[in-house]
Formats: C-alpha cells, structure tokens, sequence
C-alpha cells in the first residue's frame, strides 16, 4: 500500500476517534458499568426497585419503562438477564433510593422525531446483541436485535444526511482500537417511526499488510449525490515492500433507500 494510501486511511481512523473522542463508548465487558452521578433511563418495563441488591428483597415501587433515574454506585451482587451477569445498583428515582439490576437500565437513549428507542444487551451462547426497544404511544414497546461484531461502539445520531422518506439514521459506531480489529458498524434509519436496519460496514487495517474500508457516504457529505446512497469499498494488500509488490481494488455503487430497504439507483 503507497504511504500516501495508508495516510489517508489513518487519517480517517484519527477523525473517528477524536470526533467520539468526549463520549465513553457503550462496552459489553465485566468491568463496563454505569458512573456514580450517571443519569440513565429504564429499559425494562415494570421494573422492580428493591431495599436492598437481591431479587428477594422488599419492593419499594413498581418503575415503567423509559423512567428516569440516578446511579449512585454499583453493587458486587449480580443476576443474569438475557443471557448477561449484571450487577445491581443503586439508583435514585424521584428522591427514592433503592436497587435496580443493571441489565434493566439502558445503555443509552435516542429520541428520534419524537419516538423513543432504549438500548440493552443480550447474550446467546457466545454471540452478543444489541437489543432496541421503541416506545409506542399506548406505554408498550417493540423490541428488535442486531448481533454486535465488536465489543465497544458508540451509538451516533446522523440526522437524516439528507436522504428523503427517513426521519433519522443512527449508527452502532464501532471502536477499534487494535490493528486488526473490527470497525464499521450498523446502520439504522427510522422511516414511520421505526428503526429498521440497513447494512453493515466493515473497516479492518492490519499494520499496513492489509486493509479492507467499507463506507456510506450520503448526500450531505462531500462527494455526496443528491437523493442517493454512494457505497465505496476498497481492498489493499501489500506483498513486498522492498518490492513495492502491492495491490488495491475498489468497488463502487449508487444505492437509494426505497420499500424500507436498499436498492440500487437507476440511472
């Protein structure tokens, strides 16, 4: 790969990164957690706020779904919910100071043209999901999944990038952090309030041998084309550097989002 090449690639990584850079990204590890002081919302429904951290212990109110609450400090004590240990902690609910699981917490929550989605965790065997729940106008919800290929990311809200028939996108931004890595991420645009998922990016660069780059870039951004998705996937080996033995190939599309679904363009 020519220096200049792997520069531009790098520098991409580099705007990623600092762009993220004053958020903590969401992480699916033991040593992950919520913050003391953290304002969270809820992401179970009917969720029982105890005396003490145990699933035994007295309830001191009975909390729906999207409530507000504030973390004050995580207990050892832990429980499995959707395939995941989760340890308790102690919230704080309109002056109300009693346990919750952690699993019943969101990890974030994005409102999108006034529709509400709640984030979680699932574990099924060793393949980890990301669980979204929408709020809908009766205090229900609607739960989708979408399996998580790395471990830490970011939930970005894009806006609708000037596409027509969406509301929103959002992007599971993920964090690689170590050549090698899995970034990219998935897509997600809501169109007559849900959130439907539209396609997986990968992004890999392994120490300069190797890099596989896959993006969107949509109409708002440069190079962007009015109405249109432009998907660019571009693939680099390099074999001898003494050499200069190096091969890339790139491959192009025009996509439009139509049907509640990707399409390619018509020219």
């Amino acid at each position: 790969m020519k220096a200049k090449q792997m520069l531009s690639i790098l520098t991409i990584l580099t705007i990623c990164l600092f762009a993220n850079a004053q958020e903590k990204p969401h992480c699916i590890y033991e040593d992950c957690g919520f913050d003391p002081g953290q304002i969270v919302y809820l992401f179970g429904d009917h969720v029982q706020l105890r005396e003490a951290p145990m699933t035994e212990s007295k309830v001191l109110k009975t909390l729906a779904i999207g409530g507000r609450v504030i973390v004050h400090e995580k207990h050892e004590n832990s429980w499995r919910y959707k395939g995941v240990d989760h340890h308790f902690y102690k919230v704080d609910y309109k002056g109300i100071k009693g346990y919750v699981l952690g699993g019943l917490l969101a990890l974030e929550r994005k409102t999108i043209n006034n529709v509400v989605h709640l984030f979680g965790r699932a574990k099924n065997n060793d393949e980890d999901y990301l669980l979204i729940r929408t709020l809908q106008e009766d205090g229900s919800f609607k739960e989708k999944s979408t399996r998580l290929h790395n471990g830490q990311f970011y939930l970005t809200d894009l806006g609708t990038k000037g596409l027509p028939n969406i509301e929103g996108a959002l992007l599971v931004d993920y964090l690689a952090e170590a050549c090698g890595a899995e970034g990219g991420g998935i897509y997600l645009f809501q169109q007559e309030g849900e959130l439907h998922q539209v396609a997986r990016i990968s992004q890999v660069s392994d120490a300069g041998a190797y890099y596989f780059w896959e993006e969107f870039i949509f109409p708002e951004d440069t190079h962007g084309v009015a109405g249109k998705i432009r998907y660019k996937k571009e693939v680099g080996e390099s074999y001898d550097e003494n050499a200069l033995w190096k091969k890339k190939s790139i491959e192009t599309k025009e996509l439009v989002w139509a049907n509640k679904g990707l399409k390619l363009a018509k020219q």
